[in-house]
């Protein structure tokens, strides 16, 4: 059956639905949401900026396994995946290190997040979210540097003071099987709360085993992507049987379609605590720790070689840890003004990267530990009908970075490079801001802001680091100063009528990874360091339109432009004069990343959502994003450019029974789209486009007492084989998964 005819079959109810629509009978309200455009909460309606919430009934009807793929799975972002325990979000063309990552307002990014693609989104439990909120286009303004594209920001649900009662106990806990990687997910929250001191205690603990692709096939996909060997230790004998010792053999793998060396598990730990000082005053601590097993990078691990049928025998992530710390200290009606907020946290982070070649005797384990302490200040003060926001902020950053060589059968080590330069390195933002939101009437409401921001690197290499690659330096230093702003107008022209223009200017000061490492992101090429990198800088213009009818349907668009100077992208390069570099074993074509004076990115994003009745309702959404690197002759594509996203479905609730349908769909990657020196992975794809695709899916939820309820889904039910763009993993094969949920 061909696609086009599936996607009419599932269509045509929906559409069909629109057209028996009658208005005047029903009794929809779209309620506005309540969302983050400065450092304190606001209505969304007053907000220029665009923006997309999840909140946590969201998050619970998703039933996501991980909090990347919760933002895939809403139709909020594009994700690329490199392993199973990834996730790298990308939004209007940005991605990783120009997309800010923040948890109850603590910047994620850190002084080594990189260009490329990130998986430290998995080390947020989903679980424990109040919700996200996704702010698109550049953020500087309120966020500061690496908030080009946008800014996801992930809050933690919060202990419950027990109000009028002596002491409240509350709490939820979820039980979660999927078949595609035998998922098994158990999650427990417990509150404790009395009038001025609560407590809050979460635990997850997620196994996935390896993730199995879909076995539906297309002409462009038949034969692609197949896991046909995988490695193993096997045992060495003598002659007389004996075990002398072991060595790796590529193993055939039965079920080809399972991506065998993608699973592994992970654990999320919070404990907050609250204390109510008075009606006005409240303290707030909050740590967080996350910890998985190795996380394989099974794009390196699927590698074939023609003499061994496999590259390497060892490629993945050490434990991936986050250790955050957070102090918040709130006052209301503080004097001359109305709120203040003040804030120390501390980051303790720790990545590895390991990789043995196959047959190979060393493993190189290059390790990066980085600790991050931060502070802010922030104030509102309303004069009638305006509202000031106004803060500092600062974040200082220290990393250790080592390498060494492990021979696996003695366990004894020799000295090798480390991925970033192996004496001090550190990277500090200070930054103060001002925002303003003034109603000029009920009709019209303006937004402004300004940034000053100061950054400083510094980056020293030891002599025993220039034995491996001799440069010209033996330290990086650089201070920037940035100034970004905003200045945004909402109008109200009638009934159900909304338009918000927005123009603002982002920045990312360049950070250790883009400036003095040595790595490579696809086999065949090298990045050599660039110590005369500049910070980009991003100018962005964007319109939104909405219109809502008779209460029930709503129709949104939004249109951007962003023009980038000294933009920062991967060009052809030079090391010591000469065009290839051997690096781990491989003759590899040297690249670093340069600013380039001019790039931009086009695009828009519609959404349409109806309530038919007071049970169904309706939804749609898409984003195309359009980027170019300009050059005196002819312009190319910039690399991290999703091809057009989207979700479709619609949801229905009945008593205590509520189902859900939808499609999430993309666009082709054509071959004349991809960036060939960036980021985009040419080669973990099809070898011509890169086909598009949809995927069907369903949920049915039963909630038959306030205390217990359960979910059955299934997730790309035609079990179709595709990939995401530029991600070195296979999407997950058709899914079925049951969920059991205990509230009280």
């Amino acid at each position: 059956m061909k696609k086009s005819f599936i996607l009419y079959l599932f269509l045509f109810p929906i559409l069909h639905s629109f057209s028996q629509i009658d208005s005047t009978d029903k009794e929809v309200n779209l309620h506005e949401v309540v969302i983050v455009d400065s450092k304190f909460e606001g209505l969304r309606s007053n907000a220029a900026q665009q923006t997309f919430v999840l909140a946590a009934k969201d998050l619970e009807r998703l039933n996501a396994q991980k909090t990347g793929e919760a933002l895939m799975t809403s139709g909020a972002a594009f994700v690329q995946m490199s392993q199973q325990g990834g996730g790298s979000v990308v939004l209007r063309g940005f991605e990783a290190s120009r997309v800010l990552m923040v948890v109850d307002g603590v910047r994620m990014n850190n002084i080594l997040y990189r260009a490329g693609h990130l998986q430290n989104i998995i080390t947020v439990d989903n679980n424990i979210l109040d919700r996200i909120e996704v702010l698109y286009g550049p953020s500087s303004t309120v966020y500061g540097s690496d908030a080009l594209g946008g800014v996801v920001h992930m809050r933690t649900k919060n202990p419950t003071l027990s109000g009028d009662k002596k002491f409240l106990t509350t709490g939820s806990g979820m039980f979660r099987y999927g078949s595609v990687n035998n998922e098994l997910t158990g999650h427990l929250d417990i509150s404790l709360g009395g009038k001025k001191f609560a407590s809050l205690t979460s635990a997850t603990f997620s196994r996935f085993g390896d993730l199995r692709m879909g076995n539906y096939v297309t002409n462009e996909t038949a034969g692609l992507w197949t896991r046909d060997y995988y490695q193993a230790r096997t045992n060495v004998f003598d002659s007389l049987g004996r075990v002398t010792g072991q060595k790796d053999t590529a193993v055939l793998n039965k079920a080809n379609n399972v991506q065998a060396g993608s699973g592994y598990y992970q654990y999320d730990i919070l404990q907050k605590f609250l204390f109510q000082q008075s009606e006005n005053i409240s303290h707030l601590v909050n740590v967080q720790f996350s910890n998985s097993s190795n996380v394989p990078r099974y794009d390196r691990l699927a590698v074939t070689s023609a003499s061994t049928l496999l590259k390497d025998a060892e490629w993945y992530y050490g434990p991936q840890q986050r250790l955050l710390a957070i102090y918040d200290f709130n006052w209301k009606n503080a004097g001359p003004l109305d709120l203040v907020s003040v804030g120390l946290n501390y980051q303790n982070v720790l990545e590895s990267r390991n990789n043995r070649g196959f047959g190979k005797t060393f493993r190189t384990e290059r390790t990066e530990k980085v600790n991050i302490v931060g502070f802010h200040a922030d104030f509102r003060k309303k004069i009638k009908n305006h509202t000031l926001n106004f803060g500092l902020e600062g974040q200082f950053n220290m990393l250790k970075s080592s390498g060494l060589d492990r021979n696996i059968n003695v366990d004894t080590t020799r000295a090798n490079s480390s991925r970033y330069p192996d004496g001090k390195n550190s990277m500090n933002y200070i930054a103060l801001y001002l925002t303003h939101n003034w109603v000029v009437s009920p009709k019209v409401i303006l937004n402004s802001g300004i940034r000053y921001n100061l950054i400083t690197m510094n980056s020293t290499l030891t002599p025993a680091s220039q034995t491996f690659y001799p440069l010209p330096y033996s330290e990086l230093k650089n201070l920037h100063n940035a100034v970004s702003g905003n200045l945004g107008m909402v109008a109200l022209p009638g009934k159900g009528f909304r338009i918000a223009a927005l123009f603002s200017t982002g920045f990312r000061a360049p950070n250790v990874d883009d400036m003095s490492k040595i790595f490579d992101p696809s086999p065949g090429t090298v990045v050599v360091p660039n110590s005369q990198l500049k910070p980009e800088y991003t100018v962005n213009g964007e319109l939104t339109l909405e219109k809502t009818f008779a209460e029930h349907y709503r129709l949104s668009a939004t249109g951007f432009y962003t023009y980038f100077i000294n933009a920062i992208t991967t060009d052809k390069a030079t090391y010591k004069g000469q065009d290839t570099l051997t690096y781990n074993g491989s003759l590899s074509k040297v690249v670093m990343l340069v600013n380039k004076n001019k790039a931009f990115i086009a695009g828009a994003t519609a959404t349409a959502e109806a309530d038919v009745t007071d049970w169904l309702s309706l939804m749609a959404s898409f984003t195309y994003t359009y980027g170019r690197i300009l050059t005196d002759t002819t312009p190319y594509p910039l690399d991290h450019i999703a091809p057009i996203y989207g979700r479709a479905g619609f949801r229905a609730k009945y008593k205590w029974v509520r189902g859900e349908f939808f499609s999430v769909f993309n666009g082709k990657k054509a071959v004349k789209e991809y960036n060939m020196l960036g980021e985009d992975n040419f080669t973990q794809g099809t070898g011509t486009d890169l086909p598009g695709w949809f995927t069907l899916n369903a949920r049915i939820g039963f909630q038959p007492t306030k205390y217990f309820g359960f979910d059955l889904g299934c997730d790309n039910l035609m079990d179709l084989r595709y990939r995401h763009f530029a991600s070195g993993i296979s999407a997950p094969g058709r899914n079925f998964f049951v969920t059991a949920r205990v509230k009280w």
